[in-house]
This record gives C-alpha cells, structure tokens and sequence, in this order.
C-alpha cells in the first residue's frame, strides 16, 4: 500500500491551454492569438522527476509558469495533491504557492543584487508562512548545509559568489517551504559544463534526501537522460510524445524525437555507429497561423498527405507509451 501512495501521481495537469494576444498588421490590424500551450495532459508522480523537452519556442517553459500560476491559463486544470490550483485566489493561493516552488534558469538575474544571500532564502518564509524569525535562522541555516554553501557565506551579496554557488542559494530559496513539488526551469543551461554536473547531482541528492518531485524543462536531452524517470516531448505548443526514459530513448516513435535523440553525443562507440543523424529542415511555422494537420510536417522528412490534412492524436501505443503520428507502428518511428 505504501509502494501505490509513493507511485501515486502529485502532480495532473488536464488540456492545459495558454494563449497570448497578439495585434496583427499593425496599430489598426486584426487581433490574433498565439498558442503556447495547446491542449497539453501530463502527470508527475510523487518523488519522481518528469523532464518537459523541446527546441526555444516549443511552449515547454511556459507550461511550467502556468502550473506555477506565474502565468494565466485560459483552459484546463492543474492539480496538486487533488486540488486544482487554477481555480484558487486568496489564502487558498497562498498555501498552494508553498507546495510549488521553481528554480530559476539564470542565477545572475533571479536573486536580488540588494539582498543578502540569507535574506535571499528566507524570503519564501517571510512572504507565505508563519514561521517565526528563530526557526526561520533554523531552517536557512539548515538549507545552507544541504545546498554546500559555508555558514560564514550566508552574509554575503550575490555578486560576491560564482554562478554555480548562485544557483545554490536559488535552490535553498527553493526547498525553503518544503514544497511538494519543485519546478527546475533549465537550471544548468547558463552554468559551465563542469558546474553543470555538479548542480545536477546535487539536485538528485536533495531528491533522495527530501523525496522531492522535480518537473525539470530543458531543451537538452543529454542532461535529462541523467535526470528524468519520464519525458514529454513538446513541439509548437503540444506534447508529440511521452514515456518513461527508457522507452524514450531506446524506441523513440516521433520523429522530431528521432531527430532530437540523433544529435545527443554519446561515448558508447557502438550506439555511436548505430545512430543515423537526423537533420531537420526549415523553420517551425507561424504559431500564430499555424497549419492544418501536424505542426511538424513542414520539416518531417517523412511527412505525407494525411499529415498535412489531419492533426494526429496524443495515442498510447501501449505501457504509457504517448505518441502524436499517422505513420507509426506499434515498434518504431519511420525514421529509423
């Protein structure tokens, strides 16, 4: 019964839907929308880790800003430990935003130059509990150990730490109302590769150690191979594919995820030798125009009519398997 309560899903998000407005042909011209996130289902069980991966533009941040009510969603709903979020305001929001906390892609700009890295932390604490300053000292304090930062650094500004020891105070910011799930929006991608791995095993660590549920966005396959228990696959606003991490990158059934997955380096020569790199042509398409049929087929290489008349459904191909193509069989992507 405990092992069903661990699996058990924290995290279901329902047809999600985020859209921007946006003037078209001007002051005067027609008023238009883009959609980000378009109709978007996923789920994140409790102490795992589901990475969200897709090109600049795939929609896969902002989902994450709608979860975390950061940005508006228009449709859909978002539940956490069986509440959905979208429809609270007041204390209600309040109480939710201790359970969903997000770290942040750029350590230079996410921390307030003016702060002291301990006030910088403690900050979640004073804005949404009730914590007094004494257990406050307690918890900072606590979180300044488990990150790797030195108590005699709790007094320092920002500017007087490197990038990797930035994104451990926005970490320890993170854990500070121990929240039940994190969101790590590229937290590596601005850091050098050394510090990179550093601050990726220092965040599989916290996981063990705190039984944290991470939804981790980035567009880098390589890093969420270490990472990621599942991945969905996002493209121009919707999920083309999602599996476990296994299922994934040995039988990818997309063939954007085919296309992704050829351009990973990898040191097993003979995984190596085996990859066929898969090129894509062009450009995505005007997201606020976009075109009949599946938002990929313009730059599939084997993309055919029923591709450019129909938009394919998100369909399980069997073991939760998810994939969004009219050219599939149950065993592999066309490309391969």
């Amino acid at each position: 019964m405990g092992n069903d309560k661990i699996n058990a899903p924290i995290l279901t998000v329902e047809n999600l839907g985020v859209r921007f407005s946006v003037k078209r042909g001007g002051t005067f011209g027609k008023r238009a929308f883009l959609y980000a996130v378009d109709d978007v289902s996923f789920s994140v069980n409790k102490g795992e880790t589901l990475a969200i991966v897709g090109e600049s533009g795939s929609g896969k941040t902002t989902a994450a800003l709608a979860v975390a009510r950061l940005v508006e969603a228009y449709t859909g709903h978002v539940n956490l430990d069986g509440h959905d979020i979208l429809n609270m305001d007041g204390e209600d929001l309040r109480q939710a935003r201790t359970k969903v906390q997000f770290i942040f892609q750029d350590p230079y700009s996410s921390l307030n130059p003016r702060q002291r890295a301990e006030d910088i932390v403690r900050e979640p604490l004073d804005s949404l509990t009730d914590t007094t300053l004494s257990e406050q000292r307690e918890i900072v304090d606590k979180l300044f150990s488990a990150v790797g930062l030195r108590p005699e650094q709790r007094r320092l500004f920002p500017h007087q730490f490197s990038g990797g020891q930035r994104q451990r105070i926005g970490i320890a910011r993170a854990l500070a109302t121990q929240p039940e799930l994190i969101i790590c929006d590229e937290p590596v991608s601005a850091l050098d590769v050394a510090v990179q791995a550093q601050i990726l095993n220092l965040l599989r660590d916290l996981q063990t150690e705190f039984g944290l549920t991470y939804l981790f966005i980035s567009h880098d396959l390589g890093v969420v191979q270490h990472m990621s228990d599942a991945i969905a696959v996002m493209y121009m606003g919707k999920i083309v594919e999602h599996a476990d991490r296994l299922s994934l990158f040995n039988n990818p059934l997309h063939p954007y995820t085919a296309a992704l997955l050829s351009a990973v380096p990898s040191v097993d020569s003979k995984r190596r030798a085996e990859t066929k790199r898969i090129l894509i042509p062009g450009d995505p398409p005007d997201p606020v125009n976009l075109p009949k049929g599946c938002r990929f087929a313009n730059r599939c290489p084997v993309a055919q009519d029923i591709c450019r008349q129909s938009e394919p459904e998100l369909i399980d191909r069997g073991e939760g398997h998810r994939v969004a193509c009219h050219l599939i069989d149950n065993t592999k992507t066309p490309l391969l």
